[in-house]
């Protein structure tokens, strides 16, 4: 039985394929951040791959709720309640919540009808998506312990504790909201490491933060797919603009830390020395309000390759936040030569020195991009030997089969009484 438009799954033919309830947190649909775009491309991969998905969300926008099928794809739209933003109200009553802010500000009336009524259906696997969705976490196993053989799976986007005392030893702001940032990275583990061991499995985005999570036996690696198409060849020239971009919206916390940071030290840096700095994704007004000199904002981009093209190296300047970071996959296939802080090339297969130039420090990475600019052979050569070192191993079609036979073996392994006890246990 297929899936209209997809081939038949490795499942039962009698059965159908894996029927799949999907829990997200927002709409991933035309992603315009890493985040969104990991979930997005995974759960279509993995409908493509034969599992029969519906995915819960909350809308993007003041629409209202509703429910669509777009290919083979059931997708139920939950609308924030009184169109306001996620932000800070949200963040102060999660003080008072055993939930961290990424969890407590989906944990909303419209959100929890919406999962009731999704309890009430027949599901093989529940795939809790992101910590932000971990407020679920008891339905999901209360729904388990009344339906014997269901698979949960919990999709990691990174070891959140780690990132939130990073973010919280980082921030130099208010020393109220500094605590806070601690007390709120403490709760994030707390969830995140239970939810983790009581999964039927959990997926890592990098085998460094599978290992951050004690290497659990109930765990694969998932690293993303590049749903791009490929750059051609190019070659970098002294025709080339003296260009350096720095892609990827800037709209968390953290994020907001690593780009301030960098622009602040590299800004003067770049302007003295007649490089361009041209900022491509969504951050805050307040920055972009801000006057620098050699720094642009140009927002988000629904085609930035023309961008791509006219930039001699892409920058990775996260101190702040670790996984795997999208942006460097966009440098690789766009034939980009990266400069990154040393430890935010998490999931690449790429070595320092040889693929990519790395940095101890931020300002160490501005110097090194302002010496590096002219120097077209080793900017070519980086971009030639990360391109070909990567071209084969980044295909979402991949991960969607991956995880499609990791839900079929608990599925079937959960069918064992035995094998059901001691996941239940």
């Amino acid at each position: 039985m297929a899936i209209a438009g997809y081939p038949a799954g490795p499942f039962d033919v009698e059965r159908g394929p894996l029927r799949c309830l999907w829990l997200t947190r927002m709409d991933p649909v035309s992603p315009d951040a890493g985040d969104l775009a990991y979930t997005f491309h995974l759960l279509s991969s993995l409908s493509r791959a034969g599992v029969r998905l519906t995915v819960l969300a909350m809308q993007r926008t003041g629409e209202l709720a509703r429910t669509a099928a777009v290919g083979g794809i059931e997708w139920i739209f939950v609308p924030w309640e009184g169109g306001g933003k996620l932000g800070r109200s949200t963040a102060q009553r999660s003080l008072f919540s055993r939930l961290p802010n990424v969890a407590k500000q989906y944990h909303t009336p419209s959100f929890r009808r919406a999962l009731r009524r999704q309890m009430g259906r027949d599901w093989d696997a529940i795939a809790v998506d992101h910590l932000g969705m971990g407020w679920v976490w008891p339905a999901v196993q209360a729904y388990r312990r009344r339906n014997a053989g269901v698979v949960s799976v919990y999709i990691a986007h990174g070891y959140e504790s780690d990132f939130r005392l990073a973010m919280a030893r980082n921030f130099n702001g208010n020393i109220f909201h500094k605590l806070a940032l601690r007390l709120d990275a403490v709760k994030a583990g707390r969830l995140e490491r239970g939810i983790a061991r009581s999964a039927a499995f959990f997926s890592a985005i990098t085998s460094e933060d599978r290992n951050r999570f004690g290497n659990l036996p109930n765990s694969i690696v998932l690293t993303p797919g590049y749903a791009g198409v490929p750059a051609e060849a190019r070659t970098i020239t002294a025709t080339t603009p003296r260009r350096v971009v720095l892609f990827g919206s800037a709209l968390w916390l953290a994020k907001q830390m690593n780009l301030i940071e960098f622009v602040e030290v590299a800004d003067e840096l770049f302007a003295r020395q007649q490089i361009e700095l041209w900022v491509v994704g969504r951050v805050p007004d307040r920055m972009q309000g801000r006057k620098f000199r050699a720094t642009r904002f140009l927002g988000f981009l629904e085609d930035p390759q023309p961008i791509f093209r006219t930039a001699r190296m892409g920058i990775v300047p996260e101190r702040t936040g670790g996984g795997f970071k999208l942006k460097t996959l966009d440098y690789i296939f766009n034939r980009i030569p990266i400069a990154a802080l040393n430890g935010s090339t998490a999931g690449l297969p790429l070595m320092p020195g040889r693929h990519y130039l790395s940095f101890q420090s931020i300002r160490e990475l501005a110097q090194g991009v302002a010496v590096a600019i002219d120097n077209f052979e080793l900017l070519n050569d980086l971009q030639e030997t990360a391109y070909a070192e990567c071209r084969a191993r980044f295909d979402w079609a991949d991960r969607g089969r991956a995880l499609a036979d990791a839900m079929l073996e608990a599925h079937r392994r959960l069918q064992d009484p035995e094998g059901r006890d001691s996941e239940c246990s």
